[in-house]
């Protein structure tokens, strides 16, 4: 039997409700999504950045969930991204597709440069070097290219970009069927690399990496990758942040932003596969209820966050789980005295 095909054994054993589940939630979640469009049309903005953050946090559930590494230097690769789309946009093209592709190029270059160094230090050393990583590019962005940048005021170019083909995403409608549809895609991508033996082998990096040797695979590799397939979910999101305001400004890289996605990778459930999805919406929701009564919403939001881990220890997406699971059980324990009688 191959390696690949011994970790792909633990993904083949999910039980066949929640496999068929995980297949069809894709659909029903951006579904869900285009519905809430119609219903609340003055929420499409609020929309747009769940699904553009759910990417986003996505990349860091495969650092943070499957290999259990934790980064507070996300920022930094998201703004990389945005940053990357917002200088073409503004000096070089017009294009907003030919923006995104250089966002991803940049968020794979980072990943292998920065990759093949980080992940040979321990989680506790990775958190700090992240983090300082992301102060220094905050400080890049924001004093050191100034002159391309435009520092505090921020980039401009909206009025630069060309319409797309089949659907111009200049305009905010248009570009919400975009995300939409980009959501869609990397959500099925996304499951497929849960259940495949790469996935496997991120999640067993955490919990055994000597199995992983005695497997024959190089675990500093598989470390590399899994951390350039984060920094390049975060440089796309970036630029899709991008090209939605047609500006972007240092603020997307500050240090202070780098616990929202990893608080909303928590509320989901951490290596669960759609907790990124289910953590983000539930960030995002509980903060754009409590800044409308509250302006300091962080306090409000942290301590409603930590309620919420000390219920469900498993994340929301868990809880659905095992909610489900439960609701199963008694209806077959019920259909069985029934029978029995």
């Amino acid at each position: 039997m191959s390696k690949a095909k011994n970790l792909q054994i633990r993904a083949d054993t999910m039980a066949p409700h929640r496999r068929g589940l995980s297949l069809v939630f894709p659909f029903l979640f951006v579904g869900l999504l285009i519905v809430a469009r119609f219903l609340f049309p003055n929420k499409m903005t609020f929309l747009v950045e769940v699904a553009t953050f759910s990417i986003f946090a996505m990349g860091n559930n495969i650092l943070m969930g499957y290999m259990g590494f934790i980064s507070f230097g996300q920022p930094f690769y998201l703004s990389s991204g945005a940053y990357t789309a917002a200088l073409y946009l503004a000096y070089v093209g017009r294009n907003p597709l030919v923006a995104i592709a250089l966002a991803i190029l940049t968020g794979l270059i980072i990943g292998g440069v920065f990759g093949a160094i980080f992940m040979r230090l321990k989680s506790s050393y990775f958190t700090l070097i992240n983090a300082a990583l992301c102060a220094m590019g905050l400080f890049m962005f924001q004093r050191l290219l100034i002159g391309v940048t435009r520092g505090d005021d921020g980039l401009w170019y909206r009025s630069r970009m060309l319409a797309t083909p089949l659907l111009d995403i200049r305009f905010p409608k248009n570009f919400f069927f975009f995300i939409m549809a980009i959501l869609l895609i990397v959500l099925l991508l996304y499951r497929q690399l849960h259940r495949s033996a790469l996935g496997n082998a991120f999640r067993t990096i955490q919990s055994n990496e000597e199995k992983l040797q005695f497997l024959g695979y190089n675990p500093f590799r598989i470390k590399v990758v899994g951390f350039m397939l984060a920094t390049v979910m975060a440089s796309f999101a970036g630029s899709l942040f991008a090209i939605n305001f047609g500006f972007v400004n240092p603020n997307m890289g500050e240090n202070s932003r780098a616990i929202e996605v990893v608080v909303a990778t928590l509320l989901g459930g951490v290596g669960s596969l759609y907790g990124p999805l289910f953590g983000t919406l539930g960030f995002l929701g509980i903060k754009d209820i409590v800044s409308n009564f509250v302006s300091r919403w962080e306090f409000v939001v942290g301590i409603i966050t930590m309620l919420i881990l000390f219920r469900f220890n498993e994340g929301i997406w868990g809880f659905f789980l095992n909610t489900g699971a439960w609701i199963k059980g008694r209806f077959k324990s019920g259909a069985q005295a029934t029978k029995a009688r």
